[in-house]
């Protein structure tokens, strides 16, 4: 079983990312509202992807990534509502991918498998 930890504070967009993960066969998906409950499930469950908002109450997706990274590493797919700004600006060489909000289920499904198959 792949476990993919999304960490989003906005509940929309998680119900959004559990509905597409439920189509995808042998993949679990937890969940964080902010970085420090991000930090707490990455000691314990290990994620084999991270899929991080950029925008987060106590931290954003990029720094996370290197956080997470140091926890337990696992590729990143950045998310953001600012597309042009993860484009322009500087990726930590812990940041797989990044996709666009909002989320497209099939552009999701690709960055998952591409992520997790290298």
């Amino acid at each position: 079983m792949t476990t993919i930890l999304y960490v989003e504070d906005h509940p929309p967009a998680r119900l959004l990312m559990q509905a597409i993960v439920a189509e995808m066969t042998d993949y679990t998906l937890l969940d964080a509202e902010n970085g420090e409950q991000a930090r707490h499930i990455a000691t314990q469950a290990k994620p084999d992807l991270y899929i991080l908002d950029m925008d987060l109450p106590d931290t954003n997706g990029v720094e996370l990534s290197a956080v997470l990274h140091e926890i337990h590493p696992a590729p990143v797919i950045v998310v953001s509502a600012y597309a042009e700004a993860i484009q322009t600006g500087h990726l930590q060489e812990t940041v797989t991918y990044y996709m666009a909000k909002p989320l497209d289920p099939d552009r999701v499904t690709e960055l998952i498998q591409r992520a997790l198959t290298g």
